[in-house]
């Protein structure tokens, strides 16, 4: 259960955070690299628009030079070329050379050189000749009169730069990139110097596209980033929800057991003295029942805010339930940790002045290894358990003691079904002797667990846990099933029958068909109702009084002989006679034990056996172990008299061979 509930947690906490880092960190690096595209895009584009200037350029060089029928005559046009050139801030030099590559004329004494060197091929329109002049210049060769401008709209700026032939790359600098471009003509070859440069206007034009495109990956940057942002803040605010306690607002027990744990691991060696403490206010609900259950809350809320100022910054302190808290403290001795817990108590006394609070407190003292807080905690609130006296507070230590008896408690629960099945719950009868002949008048049928390996188990050995976990009324029907079966197997043998008297735990009275149930049981054998009494504690009739007093009723029209037992244990056993109708009064034994038995006790049997004589009913005195109580009970007329003196319970075939007829 502890795993699924881990898990579930972790489930729970887990948000995807890591998938939203890697889809940040892919988004931004596309969105760099598609902004760096487009960057490039636009400058290839604005260079090749350049690039086809030039080849315009080139054309109208040509039909400049075209007026010249021979190079001797270029000097009458000389003029026109150096405005051409004067006038185009990107048209550099304007050369003329012979089909020998000979110089014939330049505007500023620049010729390209080595133009068959480094030749690249880029379509039967088109070479690029590449070399390393001081200008950083390359030079494109259109081999026809027509630009073929469809190849250089397709055409990368790249090619010119990023090719084999090239020995120096890096040497070309978009700053001082020019181009040589080549056209044939009847006096030889023309050629024009083109700066492809980025200017001033380019590259605001460039920025501008560039700032526009980068504002849009900045906005869906941005968007992503503060969904990071959110689910970041999220993902805290789940986690404080997770270890918040909703009453104190402080670390709630998840918190506590992760903290816990944490502690522990890291003192596994034992270099600290720690102690896991159960803290609880004794009476919680019979609080909440007075001033209401938000008065409590608030009163848990104040035992939180005390006992946070009582703690350490390396210990550990969460409201559990109920009033109850969890403590993780260190300690240097028993008694320091004592003095400690004794003055938290007192602060937390002060809370209600007029209201006097009890508090208990377990503890656990961790040791070598220790590495589950939770078990731990559950072995301080064993120990805050074990008092049976809650009226005072009370500190107790956990030892191996008490580890044994929850083991014992688990071996029994486990056991208990089969041993149900295995009818290893035997039937002892304990004789009711009737006084004024001391003959066998009744008996009571008690239980007795022989256990196939741990032999004879007493009855206060599980009695009391059955009575904790409910399984008492499983119990209960076996032993009036037992009983009523061996009544009626007694009436068909023709033995004497005596009333058997079968205990119906409180835990029953809580069915509203418990009557039905009952003569359910019995009626399976064919049993007379009359041969079998049913013995109810007077703790009962301060349960559901009503449902009681109804369920009794019932009993006793359907025949049964109903008897109240252990009667002056509690502390209303007058009010519940005036409104109870029972047929059997047991007065318990401890009236007849003490220093002030001749006297008080006694005194106040015989006023009883009075009042029952005079409210119709039989008295029946248990735990009878002297012949003077004998004596006593005698000459008061009590009607039966059930105790060691006269027989300790027996098994029924003892029972039988000491009573037969």
């Amino acid at each position: 259960m502890a795993k699924t509930k881990d898990e579930r947690i972790r489930k729970f906490k887990r948000k995807r955070i890591w998938p939203s880092i890697l889809g940040l960190f892919f988004i931004s690096t596309f969105l760099t690299i598609l902004m760096a595209l487009v960057i490039g895009f636009l400058i290839n584009n604005v260079m090749t628009n350049k690039t086809l200037e030039g080849l315009s350029n080139l054309e109208e060089v040509a039909k400049i030079m075209e007026q010249a029928d021979s190079p001797e005559e270029i000097t009458e046009i000389e003029d026109q070329l150096l405005l051409y050139i004067e006038f185009d801030t990107n048209v550099e030099d304007i050369a003329l050379l012979d089909t020998d590559q000979k110089p014939i004329w330049s505007g500023n004494n620049q010729y390209p050189s080595k133009l068959l060197e480094n030749t690249v091929i880029l379509d039967k329109n088109l070479k690029v000749f590449i070399h390393n002049n001081p200008d950083n210049s390359f030079t494109i060769k259109n081999d026809e009169i027509g630009i073929n401008k469809e190849f250089f709209e397709g055409l990368n700026f790249k090619d010119f730069i990023n090719t084999d032939s090239f020995t120096d790359a890096s040497s070309i600098v978009l700053g001082q990139l020019k181009v040589w471009l080549e056209r044939p003509s009847k006096l030889g070859n023309i050629y024009v110097l083109q700066n492809v440069t980025l200017n001033f206007n380019d590259i605001f034009s460039v920025a501008v596209c560039a700032a526009l495109v980068a504002i849009i990956i900045a906005i869906f940057v941005l968007y992503y980033l503060i969904s990071f942002i959110s689910l970041i803040c999220n993902i805290r605010k789940i986690n404080k929800i997770i270890y918040t306690d909703m009453i104190t607002g402080g670390p709630n027990w998840i918190y506590f057991e992760k903290k816990g744990n944490s502690i522990l691991k890291r003192n596994r060696h034992g270099g600290k003295n720690y102690a896991v403490i159960h803290l609880r206010m004794r009476k919680y609900r019979s609080y909440c029942t007075c001033f209401g259950v938000k008065d409590g809350e608030a009163l848990i809320e104040k035992y939180y805010d005390i006992l946070k100022k009582k703690i350490k910054h390396n210990e550990l302190m969460a409201h559990r339930e109920n009033a109850h808290f969890g403590l993780f403290l260190t300690y240097e001795n028993r008694e320091q940790l004592v003095n400690r817990i004794k003055e938290m108590e007192v602060a937390l006394d002060t809370i209600s002045p007029n209201i006097k609070l009890y508090f208990g407190v377990g503890i656990y003292l961790t040791e070598k290894g220790d590495k589950d807080i939770e078990q731990l905690y559950n072995n301080a609130l064993l120990a805050c358990d074990m008092p049976e006296d809650e009226a005072e507070s009370k500190i107790a230590f956990f030892d191996i003691e008490m580890n044994n008896q929850r083991i014992w408690e688990r071996k029994v629960e486990d056991d208990l079904d089969r041993a149900l099945a295995n009818k290893e719950f035997q039937v002892y009868l304990q004789p009711k002797i009737q006084t004024s002949k001391e003959t066998l008048a009744g008996a009571e049928a008690l239980v007795r667990w022989i256990h196939p390996e741990d032999g004879f188990i007493p009855p206060n050995k599980f009695i009391p846990i059955l009575e904790k976990n409910g399984f008492i009324t499983k119990l209960d029907d076996y032993m009036l099933e037992e009983v009523a079966a061996l009544q009626s197997r007694w009436i068909a043998e023709g033995r004497k029958i005596v009333p058997i008297s079968v205990n119906v735990s409180r835990a029953h009275f809580t069915r509203t068909d418990l009557a039905k149930h009952i003569c359910a049981i019995v009626d399976k054998y064919n049993t007379p109702h009359d041969v079998i009494e049913l013995e109810l504690t007077e703790s009962a009739f301060f349960d559901d009084k009503n449902l009681l007093l109804n369920t009794v009723k019932q009993l006793r029209q359907a025949g049964f002989s109903v008897s109240m037992d252990d009667f002056g244990a509690g502390y209303s056993s007058l009010n519940s006679l005036k409104e109870l109708q029972i047929d059997v009064l047991k007065i318990d034994a401890d009236f007849f034990r003490g220093a002030d038995e001749k006297e008080r006790g006694l005194l106040i049997v015989s006023e009883v056996i009075d009042l029952a004589k005079k409210l119709d009913m039989k008295i029946v005195a248990e735990g009878i172990e002297s012949r003077e109580q004998v004596d006593f009970l005698t000459e008061q007329q009590c009607d039966l008299i059930q105790g060691y003196f006269f027989a300790k319970p027996m098994p029924i075939p003892e029972f039988v061979e000491k009573y037969k007829d």
